[in-house]
């Protein structure tokens, strides 16, 4: 701050009433990563990027994206930018490098504070470790004196830095807070951290020695440079770490009653409900995040589910529903009858066309008539996080639900091999894909059980910001024929009219455009202006 404010780290820093300020600011800016915290015309970019959703209208950040690819003077599908990430950043470190001066706050508080601040940290790095590679590790609030010129680290770098700052944390961290304070991190959100790094690790586009693009001498800054079956190992054991803490100290559990739609509804919707770990909770009525509400209602034309994407979805009997093939004009009543036998998980995150949204029944304001029906090309529109929220249009993101560590460990799991293993991955997964109201998988080989277990993060994690870094991480073969890049398909409606009626003709599986894949994709590019400063090498292939 400049010498003549009266507000500085001194004052800031002076009574905890007033660090708790600098400590919630803090939270709200690293837990952002992402979210439309910061702007409202973006909400569904990382479901737009992934092929979950299409992409919106044609000005819309996600459109040249998604039809022309990345490019480092462009955007990027990280919301705040490269450079932002050091923003917040340097708001932990100051505060955890400031708390000790908090004169009415006990030292174990502050101990408390500085692991807080040190998984915050961990977050955003494994955050930009996915989406960038090795990055620049800062491992304090830079000064004006310090020397600025900071290189990337390799891989293997941020990962232990990661693994690090996470196991520390969490042996400060308390296992739960009382109700005033819920949603600062716990040791179960800190173990989160660590095996959400770890499991990424694991996948074939870090764990490998043939990087997804030749970088030479500077392989090391796009994957591990070797392959080691090990990594799943420490997976499986870090997400069942997650899993115990959780559900024996930290009052966590998955949410099963028997009411698939009331079960997963509650566990992606409720805010402070038991199955999330940690939330951005920013619970402001006016700010960003309520557009996610009012776009998927105002803006439902530009942001409506692929069919490409629907498919991944199945009857509530646990079947493949069959769809019309592409350009085949079929009844709308066939359209109807088929959303209503789909699974709860589908229900509780859509909203189709003519029937009245399953996730908030009875309530006016989620009528059919109620839904954004101009000149829509879609299969349905997106209601994940409002179940039962009525006119609430405010949300708390999940950003870690317990339901992502069992996915972790039987993705590990079932990597590992071997019949004991399969039993385990078998274990984790049914944990969640009955809680869904669907038949146990009894798959025991290995290449068609990680299919499904694919398949099952991509029904249960949609548009939680999963799905775009899966599929890359995971290097699936048709990621540029028909899932990023390729045919995109949606819905068109009324002899291809596009616009929706009370009473609706016909529908048909229509093309909606052509996706960009290439390889460099893989990994986001830094922005040019950082790479013209001569300390940054830049992502292959930009």
């Amino acid at each position: 701050m400049p010498i003549s404010s009266t507000t500085t780290i001194d004052s800031v820093f002076s009574t905890s009433t007033k660090a708790q300020s600098a400590i919630a600011s803090a939270y709200q800016k690293i837990l952002s990563q992402g979210l439309p915290y910061q702007g409202i015309w973006n909400s569904m970019l990382g479901a737009n990027l992934s092929g979950e959703m299409n992409y919106g209208f044609n000005w819309t950040i996600s459109y040249s994206m998604i039809i022309n690819g990345y490019t480092a003077s462009g955007s990027s599908e990280d919301l705040d930018g490269f450079n932002t990430n050091y923003t917040m950043l340097r708001q932990a470190y100051l505060v955890k490098e400031n708390i000790a001066k908090v004169h009415d706050m006990s030292d174990a508080d502050k101990s408390v504070v500085r692991a807080e601040m040190q998984a915050l940290i961990a977050y955003r790095y494994t955050q930009m470790l996915i989406e960038f590679g090795g990055v620049p590790i800062v491992n304090k609030a830079l000064l004006p004196t310090d020397n600025l010129a900071i290189p990337r680290s390799s891989v293997k770098e941020v990962l232990d830095s990661i693994v690090s700052w996470c196991d520390q944390s969490a042996k400060v961290l308390p296992s739960s807070w009382p109700a005033t304070w819920h949603g600062r991190m716990t040791k179960s959100a800190a173990l989160a951290i660590k095996a959400k790094a770890l499991l990424y690790a694991a996948r074939p586009l870090f764990n490998t020695d043939t990087p997804y693009l030749n970088f030479g001498s500077h392989n090391n800054l796009i994957c591990l440079g070797s392959y080691d079956s090990k990594r799943w190992d420490a997976a499986a054991a870090a997400n069942d770490a997650v899993i115990a803490e959780a559900e024996n100290n930290g009052g966590f559990h998955i949410i099963n009653t028997g009411n698939p739609l009331d079960d997963y509804g509650t566990a992606t919707s409720t805010p402070d409900n038991p199955e999330v770990l940690l939330a951005f909770k920013c619970d402001d009525p006016n700010g960003s995040m309520k557009w996610f509400y009012d776009i998927h209602n105002w803006m439902g034309y530009g942001n409506v589910l692929t069919t490409n994407f629907l498919e991944n979805y199945c009857k509530d009997d646990g079947t493949d529903q069959v769809w019309p093939g592409v350009e085949v004009t079929t009844p709308f009543s066939d359209y109807m009858t088929k959303m209503n036998q789909m699974e709860a998980r589908f229900k509780a995150s859509f909203w189709a066309w003519q029937i009245d949204a399953w996730g908030n029944p009875g309530d006016t304001h989620w009528k059919a008539q109620s839904l954004f029906q101009w000149n829509c090309t879609g299969c349905a529109e997106a209601t994940k996080f409002y179940y039962k929220a009525g006119s609430r249009q405010w949300m708390e993101f999940p950003i870690f639900r317990l339901a992502a560590a069992y996915l972790g460990a039987a993705e590990a799991y079932n990597e590992m091999g071997g019949t004991q293993n399969t039993k385990l991955a078998l274990d984790r997964l049914n944990t969640i894909h009955q809680r869904a109201g669907l038949p146990a998988i009894t798959e025991t080989d290995q290449t068609k059980l990680r299919a499904i277990i694919q398949r099952e993060w991509a029904v249960e994690f949609f548009d939680e910001n999963y799905r775009l870094h899966d599929i890359k991480h995971w290097k699936l073969a048709n990621i540029g024929n028909g899932i990023i890049g390729g045919t995109i398909r949606g819905f068109n409606f009324n002899d291809g009219k596009g616009s929706l009626a009370t009473n609706n003709i016909n529908y048909c599986d229509h093309i909606l455009y052509q996706g960009f894949w290439a390889p460099k994709e893989y990994l986001n590019p830094f922005p040019q202006s950082e790479i013209n400063k001569g300390i940054l090498i830049q992502n292959p292939g930009y």
